[in-house]
């Protein structure tokens, strides 16, 4: 792990493996440990870059709210700091939102994109999910991140594994409650605001979107609007999984993920 300043604010990074940038972007209150699932298979083929969003996890906290433009621009302050000048992006959930707009705003910088567990828009129902997350901001104000840890394992997994898995359970659990409650109130914020569905068609890079079948937050029905709206975009659904799909179905996630990446570099 290191401490990289970007964009005015110290990022905790982790770098590991060899061959062409792939950027892991993680979902709202985890952290780049997240994708420890991934690490073995990809670090054999990609310099992985894995990071703590903005207000999560070791990176620093500034006052939000936060918007979606801050958080892709936060990506290319790291690239720059790195030297790093393209690079695969691979987000989940809030990570494949920043995703989109890191596509839309910052093409030239990115090569391939995998959108994992994400949305592009809530449309009429913003204003109720902008009143939910008020809900669990003020929850979390009141009286600390472990007060949602239940409800969001509830949401990211389904019920077989949360028994099954009592490590991955604790694991995730211990990230989100590290999560500065003041990150997640930021973060929260935002993501009502998502609207990037009327601009996927500007999205050039060559797209893999992921969806877990039993994903109820992200669900796969919002995840083939996205793959239609972007050119040539390919949509797998991973059978007996939720949100943290890369987690629950770490096998099949690596393999669809390692398919798709490898295959450019063989076209390349």
């Amino acid at each position: 792990m290191q401490t990289v300043h970007a964009n005015q604010l110290d990022f905790r990074v982790d770098i590991q493996g060899r061959g062409p940038w792939l950027t892991l972007s993680h979902s709202l209150a985890c952290n780049l440990e997240m994708w420890e699932p991934q690490m073995a298979a990809l670090t054999p083929y990609f310099t992985v870059l894995r990071y703590d969003s903005r207000g999560h996890g070791g990176s620093g906290v500034s006052a939000g709210p936060y918007d979606f433009g801050l958080m892709a621009r936060d990506v290319v302050a790291l690239w720059d700091a790195l030297g790093i000048g393209e690079s695969h992006f691979c987000g989940l959930s809030m990570g494949g939102m920043i995703g989109q707009h890191l596509a839309l705003d910052h093409g030239s910088r990115l090569d391939r994109l995998i959108l994992c567990s994400t949305s592009a828009g809530y449309g009429e129902g913003a204003p109720a999910l902008a009143r939910l997350w008020e809900q669990r901001i003020a929850q979390v104000r009141a009286g600390g991140m472990a007060t949602v840890v239940e409800a969001t394992l509830d949401r990211w997994f389904t019920e077989p594994f949360r028994y099954s898995a009592e490590d991955e359970m604790a694991r995730i659990a211990a990230q989100i409650r590290a999560t500065p409650v003041e990150g997640y109130a930021a973060c929260g914020c935002m993501i009502p605001t998502l609207d990037t569905l009327p601009r996927l068609g500007g999205i050039g890079a060559p797209t893999l979107v992921l969806v877990g079948e039993e994903d109820g937050g992200t669900p796969p029905a919002m995840a083939r609007v996205i793959a239609e709206k972007i050119r040539g975009a390919r949509l797998e659904m991973l059978p007996g999984c939720s949100h943290l799909l890369n987690i629950e179905q770490a096998e099949l996630f690596n393999a669809l993920l390692l398919a798709f990446l490898r295959a450019g570099m063989n076209q390349a």
